[in-house]
């Protein structure tokens, strides 16, 4: 895991020791799951960095918008951040699969390049902040869902993907 990642030393592997394990706590099938979508879906924010034709893909520019997206999130929600997903939704599989398709909608008009990217992208993830139940509390739009109710399946995953993207919109509408 680079240095620069938000994400070193969070992601579980099968292959880590038993200590290393216990600060990972992401698992890594979520996160493999996650891009995989992200780079074949065509309205993704990352399917512009493949070239179907010739089979390339710009992988300097996908790591660029995958820093700059979750460093963002990370300081954006530091209380949800890096905590096992019992404690933390946003480290759940569900979590990070909806916060991928997010990804999509936050990132469409951005330049991971660009200097002030990472404050855009700040400030787009704090518009919904604090309607966003990581850790505590209910989401009540949707269907009052207790924080630690949501779990890593489809129907879940698609619920607050859809939940948290309209929150971006109407917050980006307003």
């Amino acid at each position: 895991q680079a240095e620069e990642s938000p994400l070193k030393g969070l992601i579980r592997r099968p292959s880590m020791s038993t200590s290393e394990r216990k600060a990972a706590v992401i698992t890594d099938t979520s996160l493999v799951k996650g891009l995989e979508e992200a780079l074949r879906t065509p309205a993704s924010c990352l399917f512009p960095y493949r070239n179907i034709a010739s089979g390339e893909t710009d992988i300097d520019g996908i790591w660029a918008v995958l820093i700059c997206y979750w460093s963002a999130v990370r300081d954006v929600f530091p209380d949800a951040w890096g905590l096992p997903p019992a404690k933390s939704r946003l480290m759940h599989g569900v979590g990070i699969r909806s916060m991928f398709r997010l990804m999509d909608r936050v990132m469409a008009t951005i330049d991971p390049n660009d200097e002030s990217s990472g404050e855009a992208v700040r400030e787009d993830l704090r518009r919904i902040a604090d309607l966003c139940h990581w850790t505590s509390g209910s989401w009540t739009e949707m269907d009052g869902a207790g924080w630690n109710s949501l779990q890593n399946t489809p129907k879940d995953i698609r619920t607050l993907s859809n939940h948290l993207v309209r929150l971006h919109f109407q917050a980006r509408s307003e």
